[in-house]
């Protein structure tokens, strides 16, 4: 069949999906970019938060309609929300009937197989429906497995570990993803060097908690030992690092990512709040004098570093002193990217039966204000950029002639800023080159390459 793979969600989710397509065109499928075009399409859903699961919800409601009247004659729901909801699969079934299977994301490499042993009715419809999921998921695709590559030739997402082996009170990733399991050395090496020749200069190392990499193969955690080998790949110029769990971030890793140098000057840290007491609750195993350190500890062995985090706002008892306790910290602290997110009570975790939940109007309104904080923050550390030149790595044409999207080190795909370049020459996608900044937006900047 001509099938699409949409993958929603975090990069991790689309790692999967590169697998999970890889596998299917092993079988013999065929592949459209055009999810119009497909005759079968594998939905790789997000469950993280509430939003994220109706997001899901929403688009498997979109394609179902679209099967009752068009061409779409297979439609699968795969990863995090069979996973999380596999103790509710009947109502899944019949809550949507169009589906006609549903697997989580230990089982993807079942998918070939479970379509190849599907029949169809008289009618058309598929007569052996499937709900398929592990106990916990196992599944980390190794650099032999077959991988059809969803993002641009220039960069590629290196998903270095799966699970996690933290019990914060408001996630319920460790239910359906499992205990942390990291790739080896050797076999992240080999996929590099793969994805080098095939044309990638930058590498994004993800996982659920990046920074504990290494700690169930090798005894303890050894993120730095992997950039060491990763910084050997010929070709590779930019590595980053994502997700990393701020409670396993040692000097080690600071210094490699001061002195390896492919190695970019950022790292993402989710800190998710700076009052002693909510991440006591929250079971962050941080505190607020350890984040504050942490901080300084970057500011000072790294000069120059770009730090991304998140925060939760709206976690059940929150106060409004600790709200301005988190503003003042954002004021202090002045990260280069930070994200937001409201607190939302995921099903069977700790924090779902806590006392005083707040009202989604007093998170909203919280939220908004801490994000319009970090936009003065960011335009005023955006304006320290005019005049100066940057390196920027050129990703695709804008929308408009002559004009060039790109990032600095200082920006991860699809979550942090970008360059607009202004440029009569052609720009190549994957050339790092000089430019100029001659403006600035809010989190953007505007640029002219240097010539000569």
């Amino acid at each position: 069949m001509k099938v699409h793979v949409l993958s929603l969600g975090c990069a991790r989710n689309l790692v999967d999906s590169e697998g999970l397509a890889g596998l299917l065109e092993q079988a013999g499928h065929r592949f459209t970019d055009r999810i119009e075009e497909a005759e079968c399409v594998v939905v790789n859903t997000c469950s993280f938060i509430r939003e994220a699961e109706e997001e899901s919800i929403s688009t498997i409601l979109s394609l179902a309609d679209r099967k009752k009247t068009g061409k779409l004659r297979r439609l699968y729901v795969a990863g995090c929300l069979p996973q999380k909801r596999r103790n509710e699969r009947q109502d899944l079934l019949d809550l949507l009937p169009e589906v006609d299977g549903f697997l989580g994301p230990g089982d993807l490499p079942k998918l070939p197989g479970l379509i190849a042993g599907q029949g169809l009715s008289p009618q058309g419809t598929v007569s052996n429906r499937f709900f398929v999921t592990s106990p916990v998921p196992t599944l980390l695709f190794e650099s032999s497995a077959p991988k059809r590559r969803m993002t641009p030739k220039h960069y590629a997402y290196l998903k270095i570990s799966e699970g996690c082996d933290h019990a914060c009170t408001f996630c319920s990733i460790p239910q359906f993803r499992g205990a942390h399991r990291s790739r080896s050395i050797e076999d992240l090496t080999e996929e590099a060097a793969r994805l080098s020749g095939e044309g990638v200069v930058e590498l994004n190392l993800i996982g659920q908690d990046t920074s504990y990499y290494g700690a169930d193969l090798y005894g303890s955690p050894c993120l730095p030992r992997l950039l060491e080998a990763l910084a050997k790949v010929k070709g590779i110029h930019w590595i980053r690092i994502l997700y990393a769990h701020p409670a396993h971030v040692t000097d080690d890793l600071i210094a490699a990512i001061r002195d390896l140098e492919p190695v970019v000057k950022y790292v993402d840290i989710p800190l998710q709040h700076i009052s002693d007491r909510l991440l006591s609750l929250m079971r962050r195993e941080t505190d607020g004098v350890f984040i504050r350190r942490l901080i300084d500890r970057f500011r000072a062995q790294v000069p120059g570093i770009a730090i991304r985090t998140t925060f939760i706002t709206g976690f059940p008892g929150e106060t409004e002193q600790e709200v301005e306790e988190l503003a003042g910290f954002l004021r202090q602290a002045r990260f280069e990217r930070v994200g937001i997110f409201l607190y939302s009570p995921e099903p069977k975790t700790p924090s779902e039966k806590m006392p005083d939940p707040l009202p989604e109007a007093v998170k909203q309104d919280r939220r908004d204000r801490l994000m319009r904080l970090q936009r003065e923050i960011s335009e005023e550390m955006n304006r320290a950029w005019l005049g100066r030149e940057i390196e920027v790595l050129v990703d695709e044409p804008g929308s408009e002639p002559g004009v060039y999207l790109g990032r600095t080190f200082a920006d991860a795909p699809e979550v942090d800023g970008q360059v607009f370049l202004s440029s009569q020459a052609p720009l190549q996608p994957g050339r790092l080159i000089r430019a100029r900044v001659t403006d600035t937006i809010e989190y953007d900047l505007v640029a002219e390459p240097v010539v000569g």
